[in-house]
């Protein structure tokens, strides 16, 4: 029995024969039995649902679109115990998922959220961790008992950001790792389960790995293993007490490997977050449209997936967020496919207000370092301008910048645009996997771009 029509590219797949049938889904998903081929058309169809845009870098609750049967099997993994490495492309909802299922799990679960986007040194990772448990007073206590030699006032004397500095007083390369054990004890130690949700742990190894001059050495490589083995060994000792989501906006795999610590991430199962299917995208945006008391006909809902080509939920709502001001510059009540191909050109390829996509370009050169920057943004121009990257073009630009050492580099290079999703490989070519993202690098970079086949002759 069919319980739902899908939206898709204008066309019925199914129907819709009760209304009871919609609560009965709706009581699934609530239940946590759902089914994926069901839930954008039951966010479609339900009430007209309203969406308003959204603010910040993540969004729960009401804001929180689709994403059940994702959210469902998230929850399910932790719940059996599971260490989990969280991966996706860059804006793709990480945080957002982290968060809701932190707040779906609230009373069952100790959710805490460590950043280490600033952190410098295993040391700023320990803090960091310590700081998280601060709005949890039976953990915050005692984690501050750890650093009873360093804090010579009150706590209440001292403000967070100066208890941040005062902790950080109190780790050497000698004591951390265990200064760390003795906080993770602490948290095994709660009533409750405890998940630890760490982002941006590849920016710390990172850092760790190529220093200030993007030089890997031994020594480096030894401090990323034994952060990352300090991690690996806190998950097996407190087993079923404890889950680790490690999660970043690059990739910790390529990383890792580069520097041949793949052991390290041996206890953690890969959970990749793919992209919105069109369908889920499509619902979104009529739900954005009836939030904001804006027409967006099915054509215009249509062209607008057409040009974005990856449903990035950021990408989503950056688009409609461009579309509904123009329109209302405009005094128009509804959107038209002239008006959309429109703000795609003048807005969304523009030369202002993209600090998202320029920062897809600056998170390459934090991980490559100059000299594979430039190849990298070779290989992308060469895809954007050209259409594909095949392999003799990637030689012949690898060659270029690199000399006869370039084999491994190339590799390396091709292993870190598929895996945070600037490229996708078929067929033995590489082509971009969002169509903003190659229209944008297109009219970013084309100009006195040389493609490899000229080069060659």
């Amino acid at each position: 029995m069919r319980a739902a029509a899908l939206y898709k590219t204008g066309t019925v797949l199914g129907f819709v024969t009760s209304r009871r049938e919609l609560h009965g889904l709706r009581f699934n998903i609530a239940n946590n039995f759902v089914d994926n081929a069901f839930v954008g058309s039951y966010n479609c169809l339900m009430n007209s649902p309203m969406l308003k845009r959204a603010t910040g870098n993540w969004v729960v609750g009401d804001q929180f679109w689709d994403r059940e049967v994702e959210l469902s099997l998230f929850i399910e993994r932790l719940m059996e115990g599971a260490h989990l490495l969280l991966t996706a492309p860059r804006r793709i909802g990480k945080t957002s998922l982290l968060k809701e299922a932190a707040r779906r799990l609230e009373g069952r679960f100790l959710c805490l959220y460590v950043d280490l986007q600033k952190a410098e040194s295993a040391s700023d990772a320990v803090v960091e961790l310590s700081m998280a448990a601060q709005d949890y007073k039976p953990a915050w206590d005692r984690v501050l008992s750890v650093f009873q030699h360093v804090l010579k006032d009150t706590v209440e004397a001292v403000k967070i950001k100066d208890l941040s500095i005062t902790l950080r007083g109190g780790l050497t390369a000698d004591n951390w790792q265990s200064k760390g054990d003795q906080i993770f004890e602490v948290l095994a130690d709660q009533s409750q389960p405890v998940a630890l949700f760490f982002d941006e742990v590849a920016i710390l190894a990172n850092r760790l790995l190529r220093g200030s001059d993007y030089t890997i050495t031994n020594q480096r490589r030894q401090e990323v293993d034994a952060f990352l083995s300090w991690l690996r060994a806190n998950c097996i000792r407190h087993q079923g007490k404890i889950r680790l989501v490690v999660t970043g906006s690059i990739g910790l795999e390529p990383l890792v490997r580069q520097a041949g610590l793949s052991a390290t991430l041996n206890t953690f199962t890969p959970y990749h977050l793919a992209p919105w299917t069109r369908e889920v995208a499509g619902g979104c945006l009529q739900a954005l449209s009836h939030g904001h008391d804006l027409v967006l006909p099915r054509d215009a809902i249509e062209e607008m997936l057409d040009h974005l080509g990856v449903f990035i939920p950021h990408h989503v709502q950056m688009f409609f967020d461009h579309v509904y001001q123009q329109a209302r510059m405009d005094g128009l009540q509804e959107v038209s496919v002239a008006l959309v191909r429109a703000v795609y050109q003048q807005s969304m390829l523009g030369i202002r207000g993209h600090v998202e996509l320029s920062h897809m370009e600056e998170r390459l050169k934090m991980v490559l370092g100059p000299k594979l920057d430039y190849l990298a943004l070779d290989l992308l121009t060469e895809a954007a301008v050209v259409g594909t990257l095949t392999a003799e073009t990637g030689r012949v630009l690898a060659v270029g910048h690199l000399g006869d050492d370039w084999a491994a580099s190339l590799r390396d290079v091709l292993a870190i645009l598929e895996h945070d999703g600037y490229l996708r490989n078929r067929n033995g070519a590489y082509s971009f996997a969002s169509t903003l993202l190659k229209d944008w690098w297109k009219a970013r970079f084309q100009f006195a771009y040389i493609p490899a086949a000229e080069r060659r002759q």
